[in-house]
């Protein structure tokens, strides 16, 4: 139930957001994990994201290797396939493919080069204390115009709790 709330109100905020005018900027990372402040979803167009490698509990300290996969019938335009952010509210983000991913702002996202894709990989670090943890994934697939609109994006909670 916890988890339904929080989905609830990431998508209430989002819809609350205001679009403003002027020219697109394309940052090929998440400054925030707001994917709604730049880009708008398109009608019609869904994301699926799928996540291997979160346990359900976990061992404090262990590193789980973690894959996010988005899937959507949106097509790109260009190379610009997509792109991912993730946060976590304990333990440690860590980059497993340079290439592809990197530490920005606190976040673990998409390098210009990892846009090009809607497939990555990384790493978490368990919190070594017993602490529930909240693992928050956000991932937009690109129509490729370097615009705001007409992406499709997905976006998932995780809660992972400790061993007991």
């Amino acid at each position: 139930m916890k988890r339904l709330i929080y989905i609830l109100l990431i998508k209430a905020a989002c819809l609350m957001i205001g679009y403003s005018d002027g020219l697109f900027a394309h940052s090929n990372s998440a400054s925030s994990m707001d994917c709604f402040t730049c880009h708008r979803a398109m009608a019609g167009k869904e994301a699926v994201l799928k996540v291997s490698g979160i346990p359900k509990v976990y061992e404090p300290g262990k590193v789980y290797k973690i894959t996010v996969t988005l899937e959507s019938p949106l097509k790109s335009d260009g190379e610009a396939q997509g792109g991912f952010a993730v946060m976590v509210s304990a333990g440690e983000l860590m980059v497993t493919d340079e290439r592809n991913t990197q530490l920005s702002n606190g976040y673990l996202t998409h390098t210009l080069e990892g846009s090009r894709y809607r497939k990555w990989t990384f790493a978490w670090k368990a919190p070594v204390s017993n602490t529930v943890v909240d693992m928050t994934i956000m991932a937009i697939a690109a129509n490729g115009d370097y615009s705001p609109s007409n992406d499709a994006i997905a976006t998932s909670v995780f809660t992972i709790n400790p061993k007991r």
